[in-house]
């Protein structure tokens, strides 16, 4: 082989090695964070386990702590206080899979009632960018917003982009969206406990639209919907939830038993979930 061949057969391996590279981090390159306010209140931590899509511990001196992701809520891999939920596992594997593939940064907001850290997460690159981690999952359509109010420059930079990237889930039919045209409907009562912790469509005649203990809710005769007061502002701030009053519709999430009620109940994050009949 001359020198000419060797050369073309070298460039030819290079460009597949650089295109690899380049496609490890170009994997979520929707999600880059350029904020320097952002960038320059980060810090470096050490993940220790993984427990689901959105809590891992980190090291702590000689001990670990356990961190709890802000702004997104990922289905439960085990029953508590909610039940286990559809894509779990798959948002456990993600969560697994970034922190192999990034160092991982954090932007602490607090503490939470069980003493975890709450706290934004980020991936930096072999180049140097941050990656938004919730921005990146939410997209996946392996979590729902839960977004919670701060009076920060941070917040407000970052919530937006958690808005964007379901809506994109959503759009691309991407998780726990992609069961949009198969999920069942469920018209009534009957049986809906086989249903807790799947994606289901529950329909029915909306009878009352209210606000009351920072949620608005949704009344039919047999089902309950509930938005919490942050995905209100954000998600429905041009939705009037009022004019479903009287209409029959369905609406799109994951099963859960209302507590207080014991009705069926979808906590919901955003006006597409809501399709009028």
């Amino acid at each position: 082989m001359n020198f000419k061949n060797y050369f073309i057969l070298y460039f030819f391996i290079f460009s597949l090695f650089l295109s690899s590279c380049v496609n490890v981090d170009l994997y979520n390159s929707y999600d880059y964070i350029d904020s320097s306010s952002i960038i320059q209140s980060l810090e470096a931590v050490k993940v220790s386990s993984i427990t689901d899509g959105d809590t891992f511990k980190i090291y702590n001196g000689d001990s670990t702590i356990k961190l709890r992701i802000i702004g997104i809520d990922t289905p439960e891999t085990h029953a508590g206080t909610k039940p286990i939920g559809e894509y779990g596992d798959d948002a456990t594997d993600y969560l697994k899979d970034f922190v192999s593939r990034y160092a991982i940064y954090i932007k602490r907001m607090g503490y939470d009632n069980y003493g975890r850290i709450l706290a934004y997460v980020f991936g930096k690159t072999y180049d140097g960018r941050y990656i938004f981690y919730e921005s990146s999952i939410l997209k996946e359509g392996l979590a729902r917003p839960l977004i919670y109010f701060y009076d920060d420059e941070i917040y407000e930079i970052l919530t937006p982009r958690i808005v964007e990237a379901y809506d994109y889930a959503f759009e691309n039919k991407k998780g726990i969206f992609s069961k949009w045209y198969t999920a069942p409907v469920l018209n009534n009562s009957n049986n809906f406990q086989n249903y807790i912790g799947k994606i289901v469509f529950l329909n029915g005649t909306v009878q009352s639209v209210g606000h009351d203990n920072s949620e608005y809710y949704i009344n039919s005769s047999w089902f309950t919907i509930k938005i919490r007061d942050p995905e209100y502002y954000y998600f429905f701030k041009n939705y009037n939830l009022y004019n479903l009053k009287r209409k029959t519709v369905k609406f799109y999430g994951e099963l859960w038993e209302d507590e207080d009620s014991g009705k069926p109940m979808i906590l919901l994050r955003s006006p597409n979930e809501i399709v009028v009949n």
